[in-house]
């Protein structure tokens, strides 16, 4: 089989862990990790007009709409080196923008990580950060060496005003809603990878590397 470059998007429910498989398939496969949230603080700093325009939204506490999502990637894209393959996290979000950037970036697999819904609440509900040196934790999966105070830095731990049981459960509500359809219409192109996300992280990470290894992409 020819060995093929990681030309991938990784997405699931907040919680599931994308960001960390994403870093951690990047680096085995070096490959750049392209963060969706990193493109737009770099519009937004930049201050371009398109970076000006997502402020406003972002100040606001709304999401941009689709045109404007797609605008700020495919301009931001353009300055990533792609060629030997990519992790893409945090975009798409939706069928619509999923169609924009085929246009622009071809991509061979998307990795959905699926979880279920209490497990989301279990994670995101004993989530813990530091808000000095931004370090996070677990209540119980990742807990610091003393209660309340950051390992790294000794600030104190706070949870997330957005760590609710009530904001989860709306979160979850609109990616079922908004961001679940990406897996039938990359079914539909044969490039679709479901996991099981509920497992530890290196059980996780374990699985995406067998099951990419039987579909060509090796280190």
């Amino acid at each position: 089989m020819k060995r093929k470059h990681l030309q991938t998007v990784i997405f699931g429910p907040q919680g599931s862990g994308k960001g960390t498989q994403g870093a951690l398939l990047a680096e085995r496969f070096d490959v750049p990790l392209i963060g969706a949230g990193d493109l737009f603080r770099a519009e937004i700093v930049q201050k371009s007009t398109l970076g000006n325009l997502v402020n406003q939204y972002v100040t606001q506490g709304l999401l941009a709409p689709d045109e404007l999502v797609n605008a700020v990637m495919a301009r931001q894209l353009k300055k990533v080196n792609v060629t030997k393959g990519f992790v893409l996290d945090g975009y798409p979000r939706n069928v619509e923008q999923a169609m924009h950037l085929d246009r622009i970036l071809k991509v061979n697999l998307v990795i959905q990580l699926k979880i279920e819904d209490k497990e989301v609440l279990r994670r995101l509900g004993g989530r813990l950060q530091c808000m000095k040196c931004k370090n996070v934790y677990h209540e119980i999966d990742a807990p610091p060496s003393r209660k309340g105070v950051c390992t790294l830095c000794g600030n104190k731990l706070e949870r997330r005003a957005d760590d609710t049981e009530e904001i989860i459960k709306q979160r979850l509500k609109a990616y079922h809603y908004i961001t679940a359809p990406l897996a039938g219409y990359y079914r539909q192109k044969g490039v679709l990878l479901a996991v099981n996300g509920d497992q530890a992280i290196p059980y996780v990470f374990e699985d995406i590397v067998k099951k990419i290894a039987k579909l060509g992409f090796l280190p």
